[in-house]
């Protein structure tokens, strides 16, 4: 697949092969696809949650943390 990286774009590549943060155009695009990926999959979940709030599906914070505190208690004691 052929890639025309916007041109704004170009220095700041050109940057990060200089830095040998990169060793390649490729493991760049690579990279910020992974990233892309990411924050895609992160919106999606902070959609779940949302869904969830909105069906009253959830626990106040202070309820959930006390939750959590018990169960590390548990596997400490254990």
């Amino acid at each position: 697949m052929a890639v025309d990286v916007p041109q704004e774009f170009e220095a700041f590549i050109a940057s990060l092969l200089a830095r040998r943060r990169f060793l390649s155009e490729h493991e760049v695009l690579a990279e910020s696809l992974r990233l892309l990926q990411a924050k895609e999959t992160l919106a999606e979940e902070v959609q779940k949650g949302f869904e969830q709030i909105d069906d009253g599906d959830c626990r106040d914070g202070h309820e959930a943390f006390a939750s959590l505190r018990a169960r590390l208690e548990e596997r400490s004691e254990s």
